[in-house]
């Protein structure tokens, strides 16, 4: 079957599966509430210091978008066009806009973007994309397999848990081995890579095609850093909100509360964050405390990447105007 055109028009999502990730969010909530007064959250979010939240956050966020651009920049470099690190900047940052609203959105966003600016078919732009999520989860995978290895859980819940997670990372690395050698063999065989690039989903699987098992390596070495600032900075804050955490007990468990969050049944990132948080560090400090903390922590890091969003939104629509006025 013959993939369809970059340009067709593809048909909404029903109502009732956008309405997924709302009401999903809504029901984590009604459950966290159930157990946790709002009365008592409300009043810990008062002790939050949100001055020195800022202070912490703006200098990771900042972190985080210099490695992500420099990211987005080597792939596109390696699999689509010679773009520099100056060209993709404005729109990696603009799009943060985006992401705060949908995570899908915002790539979709960085691939039109990289599909006009760098006249990239918007597909390959997209399987690009892709490919960096598909490692930026695996690179939560690496930290937290640890942690999950040598977890020694004293609560039963936790303990069970656990139990499902080792065996749900050995599927999820079997499955990772899977992927490069398929395409390593569709690279070596005429006929399969033929079945891969004109089958439905071809045209988004050619980074995958392309990619040797070297790239993974180069893309997730290039992304851990951002990881390690994450830790240090939820390190500080934690501390200035008056909970203490070992800083190895965070390297091993935050990477779960991110996969947590990576979870497509919620918006925004919350919901499944704040249930990890009070499931691994509930006995750092009291529920409320840790619930407030989760979400002052999780919205400040927003309005950082907002706020970088923002001052980069008037280049990015310069530039892509600018395309647009050019385009034949």
């Amino acid at each position: 079957m013959n993939a369809p055109a970059a340009g067709a028009v593809r048909p909404a999502a029903p109502i009732w599966r956008r309405a997924i990730p709302y009401a999903g969010t809504l029901a984590i909530f009604a459950l966290i509430f159930w157990r946790i007064p709002v009365a008592k959250v409300a009043a810990a979010l008062e002790d939050v210091p949100a001055g020195r939240f800022v202070a912490i956050f703006l200098p990771y966020s900042l972190y985080f978008f210099v490695i992500d651009s420099y990211c987005l920049t080597w792939v596109v470099r390696r699999f689509n066009a010679p773009m520099s690190w100056r060209e993709i900047l404005p729109i990696r940052a603009s799009m943060y806009l985006l992401a705060m609203i949908n995570t899908n959105l915002g790539q979709g966003g960085v691939a039109y973007y990289l599909h006009r600016k760098g006249r990239i078919g918007f597909l390959a732009a997209l399987s690009s994309i892709l490919f960096i999520a598909l490692l930026e989860v695996y690179q939560l995978f690496l930290f937290s397999s640890v942690g999950v290895l040598f977890f020694g859980a004293s609560d039963p819940a936790q303990a069970r848990i656990i139990g499902v997670l080792r065996v749900a990372y050995v599927v999820a690395w079997a499955v990772l081995a899977g992927i490069i050698g398929f395409f390593a063999m569709a690279r070596r065989s005429g006929v399969l890579r033929e079945w891969v690039e004109k089958g439905r989903a071809g045209p988004i699987l050619g980074t995958f095609l392309e990619a040797r098992p070297l790239d993974y390596l180069m893309v997730l070495a290039i992304k851990a850093p951002t990881f390690l600032g994450s830790v240090i900075a939820q390190y500080f804050a934690l501390g200035l909100y008056g909970i203490s955490i070992p800083f190895m007990k965070l390297l091993l468990f935050l990477p779960l509360v991110f996969l947590a969050a990576a979870l497509p049944i919620a918006v925004a990132h919350l919901g499944t964050s704040q249930a990890a948080w009070l499931l691994f560090f509930s006995g750092n400090a009291s529920e409320a405390r840790i619930l407030a903390y989760s979400l002052a922590a999780h919205f400040t890091f927003m309005f950082c990447n907002g706020l970088i969003g923002l001052c980069f939104l008037p280049r990015a629509t310069r530039e892509l105007t600018a395309v647009e006025e050019t385009a034949p």
